[in-house]
């Protein structure tokens, strides 16, 4: 068996998030007189960090108080962000399957620490051996820094190491942590975007992602 820990992104990786995502921040624009974006729009601005995120939705109004747009969009998340929201197919199955291997798991994510840890207890309890959200202080992916804290806390090193996500952040945070990746197909960016970011293998499905995995 090649790995000894998998590094999970969250949103779009092993969790649809996207519904309430969507519902939470347009929450924080109508507070703030802002239209809402649609769905897609989030789609494609998810991954960056909730700052980012802001940033690109108030473009158009150079008025907007971008802290108070955060601060509405991160309490209502983080009061709500466990609606609307479900494990991908064959996600809960493939955890159980790394553990009955002896494979650690871990979730690294540019999501609030906060939101990130309670919606892995709730979806998967009992299961991921450590959460990395951001904290103030900590830099984003594709930083490395979050990848280094897990690995250092688990005692794992990066050739033992696979990150699995959905973006082409994802890709460029296993290329500075020097470990391998994987990307999943089912997830908030487009193929086109992946391949153009170096991924060198997309999965189709959680059952194809255990076999890759696993080396069978």
């Amino acid at each position: 068996m090649k790995y000894d820990l998998v590094i999970f992104d969250l949103d779009g990786t092993i969790l649809d998030t996207l519904g309430e995502l969507t519902i939470s921040f347009n929450h924080a624009l109508s507070n703030s007189g802002i239209e809402p974006v649609t769905r897609e729009i989030m789609r494609s601005r998810v991954g960056n960090g909730a700052r980012n995120l802001v940033n690109k939705s108030i473009e158009a109004y150079p008025d907007a108080d971008e802290d108070k747009i955060l601060s509405d969009y991160r309490e209502y998340y983080n009061e709500h962000c466990t609606e609307n929201t479900d494990p991908f197919p064959g996600i809960p199955e493939l955890f159980s399957s790394l553990k009955a291997h002896g494979i650690k798991i871990a979730v690294a994510t540019n999501k609030s620490d906060t939101a990130a840890r309670k919606l892995c207890e709730h979806c998967f309890p009992g299961v991921i051996d450590i959460v990395q959200g951001h904290v103030e202080g900590l830099p984003h992916k594709p930083d490395p820094t979050i990848i280094n804290n897990i690995l250092k806390t688990l005692g794992i090193n990066n050739e033992k190491t696979i990150i699995v996500g959905d973006s082409d952040v994802d890709i460029q945070t296993a290329t500075n942590a020097k470990t391998d990746h994987i990307s999943v197909g089912w997830g908030y960016k487009d193929r086109d975007v992946l391949v153009e970011n170096g991924a060198v293998k997309i999965v189709s499905s959680a059952e194809e992602l255990k076999k890759v995995i696993l080396g069978d």
